[in-house]
């Protein structure tokens, strides 16, 4: 690793500290939300609330960290990673520059986002089911509790497939809700019933190699990093 890569890893390690990342993030946006652009061409396979729910957020602080969930998919990854030099890593739908700095603080100094809307030139925009990244071209693919926003979860799943290179990381994160679980109902503005890690996994034979999904009787955020075969 050059002198130059082991100085901004050490210049990364205080955004591990969550309340300082959070803020860090939260005036970052203030001084780039004049540069919001909005993705026009968006397939039927997204949530047709999707966009307005999420943008909404971003004028609310608590969207900066959103309770740090993402530690459920970032810690195992980072240590997943952790032997491959300079892992390319996407986070897909992080909404805010929150998540990808706390990826690279973790040591993925090459992680991106890829969103709907964006601010910032770390989120690319486009649409998560059909987008313009070369084949095999990441180490792992996160998506954060976007895939209940997706009608059409299979072609998402292949596209992070074409993406990932051979024997790479794919993670979902995803809110387990107790009620949609026992009727299957779909309540807006989620778009499948996709309603647990175990649920996501049955969608793919890739293998598990960390999920968290605790099936309780109350909502509970689970997560699912899989890997492909090499």
């Amino acid at each position: 690793m050059s002198k130059s890569r082991r100085l901004t890893r050490l210049c990364y390690e205080v955004l591990k500290i969550d309340l300082i990342r959070n803020y860090f993030c939260w005036m970052r946006f203030q001084f780039k939300k004049g540069n919001i652009r909005v993705f026009k061409a968006i397939g039927d396979e997204v949530g047709k609330e999707t966009i307005e729910h999420n943008m909404g957020a971003l004028s609310n602080r608590a969207a900066y960290g959103m309770g740090n969930r993402m530690a459920l998919l970032l810690y195992p990854l980072a240590a997943l990673v952790r032997d491959i030099e300079q892992p390319k890593v996407l986070i897909v739908g992080p909404r805010t520059e929150d998540d990808i700095f706390w990826a690279r603080s973790l040591g993925m100094l090459d992680a991106r986002g890829l969103d709907l809307f964006s601010y910032s030139p770390m989120i690319d925009i486009g649409d998560m089911h059909a987008t313009n990244y070369a084949t095999a071209e990441f180490d792992a693919v996160i998506l954060g509790w976007v895939v209940s926003y997706s009608s059409a979860p299979s072609v998402l799943l292949q596209e992070c497939q074409r993406i990932l290179k051979p024997g790479g990381y794919l993670g979902f994160g995803i809110e387990s809700n107790p009620e949609l679980r026992a009727t299957g109902e779909v309540k807006p503005p989620r778009a499948n019933p996709l309603n647990s890690a175990r649920d996501i996994a049955a969608l793919t034979t890739a293998n598990i190699v960390f999920i968290h999904d605790p099936l309780l009787e109350i909502p509970t955020d689970n997560a699912v990093i899989l890997k492909l075969a090499d």
